[in-house]
């Protein structure tokens, strides 16, 4: 009898360390790859909340309308049907904002979210998206071909300051950079589409065309047509 409780006992003991050894434990990286995940899908996720809310505000309105009619139907007589309000153009996603001082863009729209990039001021971000949350409009920008966050509208104007300076020129195609300002000079190197160059300044040619002075990622000095790239 005293065997066989042994024998119990060792199995048992045996199975437990069993499953200690074989159950996966969470590693730091399996937390930050499912936070990550998170803030994405709620990136995602923001602008469609956005716009399932202007859809029942429409439908909340079309049904004021239909029930004017319905009332005027039944009644025999006629009703003035009060239209829908419109849209006011002034509201409209802008297309471009520049920051009004030092600026954080966030993963989420929120200011909880996980800072992406910090954006000195006077600095234009193109805007991708928009989603008006419990403390006003966010814009969804695009720091750089690969870095896309949100930015609150309070930190930012839609006027392009007087004083605004480029500090980086995107390529909008493969682009050769050039020893001078025209394409007659020979290409140092060329850049791919969607590249970061720093901006050095800008100068018109004989032809009147804008070109701009840059460094590229390896160091080199040179000029880009402005119509193959845009500056930020």
């Amino acid at each position: 009898m005293k065997k066989k409780l042994l024998a119990t006992v060792g199995a048992v003991l045996g199975l437990s360390l069993l499953l200690t050894i074989n159950t996966p434990t969470s590693t730091k990286a399996d937390s930050n790859l499912l936070l990550a995940s998170v803030e994405w899908v709620q990136a995602q996720i923001n602008p469609l909340q956005t716009k399932v809310t202007n859809l029942e505000k429409q439908v909340a309105q079309q049904d004021v309308v239909i029930k004017q009619l319905q009332k005027a139907v039944a009644e025999g007589g006629s009703v003035v049907v009060t239209p829908p309000p419109t849209t006011n153009p002034s509201t409209e996603t802008p297309a471009v904002v520049y920051t009004t001082a030092s600026a954080k863009v966030h993963s989420g729209a929120t200011r909880s979210y996980k800072v992406l990039s910090t954006i000195a001021a006077n600095k234009g971000l193109t805007v991708i998206g928009e989603h008006k949350g419990a403390d006003g409009i966010w814009y969804r920008v695009e720091v750089s071909v690969t870095v896309k966050g949100w930015i609150f509208s309070g930190d930012v104007s839609t006027s392009k300051p007087g004083n605004f300076v480029p500090s980086k020129v995107i390529t909008k195609e493969a682009t050769n950079v050039r020893k001078g300002a025209t394409t007659n000079y020979k290409s140092i190197e060329t850049v791919a589409k969607g590249s970061s160059l720093t901006y050095l300044g800008s100068f018109k040619n004989a032809n009147g065309e804008t070109w701009y002075n840059v460094q590229t990622a390896k160091g080199n000095k040179g000029w880009v047509l402005s119509t193959l790239t845009e500056v930020k």
